[in-house]
């Protein structure tokens, strides 16, 4: 059987998720792409139903478990995607435990806005091999744009939701260095390798009261003729020097 109206129930409900106090009252969030739900699968996301269109379900059906699939319309695809072009495959999926965990293989992203950026930053740090994400403020990490940033790569990191003054608390036994734009140390001199590297949003940085918290700063260098880089390169840069160490 095949959902073709878009008044039923269950494509209202994956409506309701694209909003983010939705996604919170429900525990869950909306996947899209066969690549990006299929990486979830396997990194442990637990699914609750797949959407799919015939045509993709001949094709690609097999990879999920039959009981979770639901065929729809090329028009409920539309209805319920957030993409531009919609790839024939939504997914919901139940967001995982919000577990405050100490680890000095991390990051801790502060108030970084835009979906792009925390994504990209996602899925360099699980290439990276760092485990743990902490999010202070900023973007929902399960907006359907982060997701799809991450390519599923979020299913291979753990994500912290947390509040600085919390973070500090619980991370208080681990060397802090925080990513600054100028007076910072080089690289070579930071020891990145059992510290929580700490990047700033991407208009202001990080606060000062911030990095006055921190243990020590960090500067990337920048030959050549620029203001700064963008948070996300900025971040990815100083994830492949912490995991050089």
């Amino acid at each position: 059987m095949i959902i073709q109206s878009l008044t039923n129930p269950k494509v209202k409900h994956i409506i309701y998720l694209h909003v983010k106090t939705c996604r919170y009252e429900y525990r869950q969030l909306i996947a899209q792409g066969l690549k990006t739900c299929i990486t979830l699968l396997q990194g442990g996301y637990k699914l609750h139903s797949i959407y799919l269109n015939q045509e993709t379900y001949e094709k690609h059906g097999d990879n999920f478990p039959t009981e979770a699939i639901v065929l729809v319309t090329d028009a409920i695809i539309e209805k319920i995607s957030t993409t531009i072009t919609p790839s024939g495959v939504v997914a919901i999926f139940e967001m995982p435990e919000n577990k405050l965990v100490a680890s000095s293989n991390s990051i801790a992203l502060y108030n970084v806005q835009d979906p792009g950026n925390l994504g990209t930053m996602i899925r360099t740090a699980a290439a990276m091999n760092i485990k743990t994400i902490y999010l202070i403020e900023g973007v929902d990490p399960y907006n359907p744009k982060v997701i799809q940033a991450t390519a599923g790569a979020i299913a291979m990191v753990t994500i912290v939701q947390t509040k600085w003054a919390e973070f500090k608390e619980l991370c208080k036994d681990i060397t802090t260095c925080a990513l600054v734009v100028h007076d910072g140390k080089a690289p070579q001199e930071a020891n990145l390798k059992n510290a929580i590297l700490i990047i700033g949003n991407e208009a202001q940085g990080l606060p000062d009261a911030i990095i006055n918290d921190c243990n020590e700063k960090m500067t990337i260098p920048m030959p050549g003729n620029t203001e700064s880089l963008n948070a996300a390169v900025a971040g990815s840069i100083a994830m492949y020097l912490k995991n050089k160490e």
